[in-house]
């Protein structure tokens, strides 16, 4: 016999509700972080030497942040999206072989959908 594959549908669907409720708040999350990171951008100060050293380095910094910030949240939603088209594919499958079982029944005969031997 080959090798059998199985899927749970419904654990499929529960982790996919997961991820885009992770996904969702990731991005709110790097939303807000972008929000108030910019809200701090000057205190470093504007036109001083301190400000002058300061602020490349902070602007750097903060745009590095954001950057990974975004690129986290794209991979979690990736995650999702990913994992949405596994479960399309596992039910796509599933329906087509319940269909072929169901043709199949028809085409032999065992029209009352597969009970075989016994009485009614």
């Amino acid at each position: 016999m080959g090798n059998a594959y199985s899927a749970s549908p419904a654990a499929l669907i529960a982790g996919t509700r997961q991820i885009e409720q992770i996904s969702r708040l990731a991005n709110e999350m790097i939303s807000e972080f972008i929000t108030d990171v910019s809200a701090t951008s000057r205190w470093p100060g504007h036109d001083d030497s301190y400000a002058k050293q300061m602020l490349p380095q902070e602007k750097e910094q903060r745009e590095g942040a954001i950057t990974t910030g975004s690129s986290l949240s794209e991979a979690i939603v990736g995650v999702g999206d990913g994992t949405l088209a596994n479960l399309k594919s596992v039910v796509g499958t599933q329906n087509g072989v319940l269909g072929a079982i169901h043709d199949s029944d028809i085409n032999s005969g065992d029209a009352d959908g597969g009970s075989h031997g016994g009485k009614h």
